[in-house]
């Protein structure tokens, strides 16, 4: 196996954010119908399509697979060969930030996944030279956070040492080697040092003693590369909490009060949560939960019921669908005392209603039957005409729509609603 200190291979591929804006418009040109299916890394001699496609970002195919196989290794690109070109969890929920016009989250996103590349990174003197799977070789990442001064430092000098020794590649690797970890944000160059900046240090503390699970095979370390949220993630816990952080920096509050995008990062904790968090569970309001805790809770319970009713009004004859035109609401409001059932942690106090049901349901304009059928009040007559009126009311006495499970909502969620805000 090769050296930890003197030996540390690298791809030499760059982990700029220009090389990631490249391959950003390669993605987009490989959805085109004439490039399913295309070999991107296949020959290149004579390979009319294989030149065109590169030619995309204005560059020959060699350089163009090299730009396409860093970003696979660094963990946005899933490691396929044929087009279409697919991102990872990581690489897609970059892209949606980067797309709405988050630059902010998009680089922090951009700087953890590099870090996450670097963590689980091995490097070996077989012909492979390196591996996802970090049993397979030497860490480089966990080697030197362990052997940092008391400054958490390290000068180039020695750095260099430990990229290069005497091998024949002295000075060939450290530009890359620093690169990425001052891409990654885990370092900056101060004085002819290296410094860790303290970033991620609950990941740090896990890195120094991490030892990799002999069980986990090769396809079991791209899988964690591509969504380190996953449950076999030795780093979930940490990683979630760094999502966390970077979502309440970036103001997600203000974004779900306007009501106008679902925001990438706190779906992709959500959605992970909602394959293992039981449903009676979701909104508990034990204190020992922080507030970014509840918020990513809250983001889950409201991600399921809209996915409960396939993103449809459950107004009968409301054709309101899509995500962002629907919203998960409370029968039993969110923010009554809770009685013998606890209505903030259970999936059937909700329904997806469309805003203006929404408010309407709200106000107390319209309510269920105990058999889930809708009734409407009276206050009805005193406005005007208008569609939302025209629907409501045409709905009374039909059921409201049906969840993809076939459960309905608690009667005792209803009843409450019914007698309290319910306007006959």
């Amino acid at each position: 196996m090769a050296s930890i200190n003197g030996d540390w291979f690298h791809s030499r591929s760059s982990s700029n954010l220009e090389e990631l804006l490249a391959v950003r418009q390669l993605v987009l040109e490989s959805r085109k119908l004439e490039y399913t299916g295309f070999n991107w890394s296949g020959g290149r001699e004579g390979n009319k399509k294989m030149y065109k496609f590169a030619s995309t970002i204005n560059v020959e195919p060699s350089t163009m697979q090299t730009k396409i196989r860093a970003m696979i290794r660094y963990g946005f690109i899933k490691d396929e060969n044929q087009c279409p070109l697919i991102w990872t969890k990581m690489g897609n929920l970059w892209n949606d930030l980067y797309t709405i016009g988050d630059f902010a989250a998009a680089k922090e996103v951009y700087q953890l996944t590099l870090t996450i590349s670097l963590v689980i990174f091995a490097f070996n003197n077989t012909m492979e030279q390196y591996s996802v799977n970090p049993g397979k070789g030497d860490m480089p990442l966990k080697f030197l956070v362990n052997n940092l001064d008391i400054n958490h430092a390290i000068s180039l000098k020695e750095f260099e040492a430990l990229v290069d020794g005497n091998t024949k590649r002295v000075g060939a690797n450290i530009s890359y080697w620093k690169a990425d970890l001052i891409n990654s944000s885990l370092f900056q160059e101060v004085q002819e040092n290296l410094i860790y900046t303290g970033k991620y240090p609950e990941l740090i503390r896990e890195i120094k003693t991490f030892e990799p699970n002999p069980l986990l095979i090769d396809e079991d370390w791209k899988a964690i590369r591509d969504n380190p949220l996953i449950e076999m993630s030795p780093f979930n816990k940490s990683i979630r909490t760094i999502f966390e952080v970077i979502s309440q920096k970036e103001g997600v509050e203000e974004q779900f009060a306007e009501d106008i995008t679902t925001f990438p990062l706190i779906n992709a904790i959500s959605e992970q949560e909602e394959i293992h968090i039981p449903e009676i569970d979701i909104l508990n309001t034990d204190t020992r939960f922080t507030t970014n805790t509840r918020r990513v809770r809250n983001a889950t319970w409201s991600i399921r019921i809209k996915k409960k009713y396939n993103y449809l009004c459950a107004v009968t004859n409301c054709d309101v669908v899509g995500q962002i035109f629907v919203e998960a609401i409370h029968i039993k409001p969110d923010n009554t005392p809770d009685g013998k059932i606890p209505h903030r942690t259970h999936i059937l106090n909700g329904l997806c209603l469309c805003k203006h049901c929404h408010v309407a349901f709200d106000h107390g304009y319209f309510s269920l039957t105990d058999d889930h059928k809708i009734i409407s009040s009276e206050k009805f007559n005193k406005i005007a005409e208008q569609n939302l009126k025209k629907v409501i009311l045409s709905s009374v006495n039909l059921k409201i729509k049906k969840r993809t499970d076939d459960r309905w909502p608690l009667v005792d969620f209803i009843q409450y609603h019914r007698n309290n805000i319910f306007k006959e």
